[in-house]
């Protein structure tokens, strides 16, 4: 189920009153007092229909929006058609439908739960602001964008060791891709370029620390992944810049941590009791990837490898796009 975009669509209501008024005649009153916009088969849409579904819809200018109310009108009148024809072939009494629409109100009863608890998050102060901003230059001051060379083994973490070793041996990316053949392990391999604030926060600040030319062993339990550092260039981020970032992720943060008190409340305050298969199970007790770190280990790069410029354009939508990466 797709996840409503708030704030909620302000243009509509003012769009749905003018269509109602536009209705005229003697039965305009009535129509505008019971806030019907059309009727299918006897069964009304109303003004309250359109709105939710609008707000879903995003920012846009006034004559999209009335050309949108309209379309959106005809999805619904449609909709209702369909409808009316499940009803007609009894599918809602269908077993199958019946789960998927218990299946849907637990969802947006938890939803509209968790929404109540996160609503009047306050804003982090400018002191937060500039304390993160300062602390933080691999993502704004020293900001990079990196050409990565990566390829992920899929052996278990403990072969990490012995595949350091091997990219310590190497004097390139394809020699490694060679020893890693030669030892018989499947691993795929890519190349992308990416800013600072798209990669993950425990992996950046060692990529930041690095040369060119150099490459970074990350095990977790099902793999080993091998990341060099093909070349890189500074693109840094200004205070002004990073502003409504840094509030964003301050505030991110926050839902984050509120979600995870609420819930562990909740289960803390339950009875909760598990199965069958599931007798052994725990919440809160899953484990997690391992990330232990490994000194970066140098390889020789190849000269095309030391140098690139990186998309202008490209890189104004990574900064406009956040701190994604966070």
């Amino acid at each position: 189920m797709r996840k409503p975009d708030f704030p909620y669509f302000k243009l509509a209501p003012l769009l749905i009153a003018l269509s109602l008024a536009a209705c005229g005649g003697e039965s305009g009153e009535t129509k505008s007092a019971t806030q019907t916009l059309a009727r299918v088969n006897g069964d009304e849409i109303t003004v309250h229909q359109l709105n939710y579904q609008m707000s879903r819809v995003g920012e846009m200018s006034e004559e999209q929006a009335k050309t949108a109310s309209r379309q959106m009108l005809g999805r619904l009148v449609d909709q209702q058609l369909l409808v009316h024809q499940a009803v007609e072939d009894k599918l809602d009494r269908d077993p199958k439908v019946l789960q998927s629409l218990e299946a849907a109100k637990r969802e947006i009863l938890a939803q509209a739960f968790m929404e109540k608890q996160l609503a009047g998050i306050k804003k982090p102060s400018q002191q937060e602001m500039d304390a993160f901003y300062a602390q933080h230059p691999e993502l704004f001051e020293k900001r990079r964008i990196y050409r990565l060379q990566e390829m992920v083994v899929a052996v278990g973490k403990d072969k990490a060791p012995e595949i350091e070793a091997s990219v310590r041996a190497a004097g390139s990316f394809e020699a490694i891709a060679e020893s890693m053949k030669g030892k018989g392990y499947q691993f795929s391999a890519n190349a992308s370029v990416r800013a600072a604030e798209q990669l993950p926060m425990e992996l950046l600040p060692r990529l930041q620390q690095m040369k060119d030319g150099e490459v970074v062993i990350v095990p977790t339990e099902r793999s080993v992944n091998i990341v060099m550092l093909a070349a890189s260039q500074e693109q840094p981020v200004t205070r002004e810049k990073a502003a409504p970032l840094i509030e964003q992720y301050f505030v991110n943060r926050s839902k984050g941590d509120i979600s995870k008190q609420t819930l562990e409340k909740l289960r803390a305050e339950a009875k909760i009791e598990f199965l069958g298969d599931y007798a052994d199970m725990k919440l809160g007790g899953e484990e997690q990837p391992a990330t232990a770190s490994v000194e970066p280990a140098k390889t020789a790069p190849r000269a095309a490898e030391t140098k690139f410029e990186a998309s202008k354009d490209a890189n104004k939508k990574s900064i406009d796009k956040g701190l994604s990466g966070l």
